[in-house]
């Protein structure tokens, strides 16, 4: 695939290199992924999700786990006369529900690839968000529907990966193909922070295994140093000693970075972008804010966040 033309003048390859900095062939992989979870909800987007963690658990000959979070809605009730019972008649009705999304999910998982296991929990939005994050702690990477992770209880459960549990997490955008792939082009979306190192870290398996990874960073105020130009060249040598064929882009300012880093990915026709996840409120406004969040309604590529 061609590479457009820089959109800054600031555009640097780094090669692979030997301890003395002698450019060499890509080292061998050696970063995988051999427990791979998918969270699963009941909702007709779950289907999208186990698509792409079947194509990738399969890419890595790893094992899949099927999380299926199947969420008790129940609100406050009065003290009163019948309480128990109105509040027994509602955890029934979920867990019937979740008794037929399990059933579906079972004939959906007998036409995936890799070894797999199926988990269900059924509580309360707290007892889903401790199950998830024990689980997470425990595999490499989470696998989620990008909507799934836009209702009140995904969002809980989302925080939980990357917060509690400190875990990465592949948000898939409903109208990607079921055979999408392992990425061949990849966007690492640029800032000198532990949440960026994180991200990169747990996006390392697909980095090495890619034709071509882009590490850009939107310009802000202030001098190079400042905009972190030279940790951005450490880490791009950091990748280049793991056989990662990397360039650092500079891009322009932009009024929000995600948006620069939107336009630099369709430009390069990424198949995945990798970003870090800063923080409860940050992650809340990056799903429900304005722009960004007509940007994950209309997005078309994976997007790897961790914290």
């Amino acid at each position: 695939m061609s590479i457009l033309v820089p959109t800054s003048d600031k555009s640097q390859i780094t090669q692979p290199q030997d301890s003395a900095g002698t450019p060499h062939d890509a080292a061998p992989h050696t970063a995988r992924i051999v427990d791979l979870a998918v969270l699963v909800t009941g909702a007709p987007e779950d289907d999208v999700g186990i698509a792409y963690a079947d194509s990738i658990a399969s890419a890595f000959d790893g094992h899949m786990d099927v999380y299926l979070a199947n969420h008790i809605p129940l609100p406050p009730l009065p003290m009163g006369p019948g309480s128990d019972a109105i509040a027994g008649m509602i955890v029934q009705k979920a867990r019937t529900s979740g008794d037929e999304v399990e059933k579906r999910l079972r004939e959906r998982l007998v036409r995936v690839s890799p070894p797999y296991e199926l988990r269900r929990d059924d509580g309360l939005i707290g007892y889903l968000v401790t199950r998830i994050a024990a689980l997470a702690g425990s595999c490499d990477l989470f696998v989620m529907a990008q909507d799934v992770s836009k209702s009140a209880a995904g969002k809980e459960l989302l925080e939980a990966i990357l917060f509690k549990a400190g875990s990465g997490v592949i948000l898939v955008p409903t109208g990607l193909s079921p055979d999408a792939g392992m990425p061949k082009t990849i966007l690492v979306g640029w800032r000198d922070t532990p949440e960026c190192a994180h991200a990169i870290r747990a996006a390392l398996p697909f980095l090495q295994r890619a034709q071509t990874v882009v590490l850009a960073s939107v310009a802000e105020e202030g001098s190079s140093e400042q905009r972190g130009v030279e940790p951005m060249s450490d880490m791009a040598r950091h990748l280049a000693r793991h056989g990662v064929r990397v360039e650092t882009r500079e891009l322009p300012q932009w009024k929000r970075a995600w948006e620069g880093l939107a336009h630099e990915a369709e430009a390069i026709g990424a198949d995945m972008i990798v970003i870090g996840a800063y923080g409860h409120s940050r992650v809340r406004e990056f799903f429900l804010g304005g722009v960004t969040r007509a940007m994950l309604a209309e997005g078309s590529v994976p997007i790897l966040l961790a914290h």
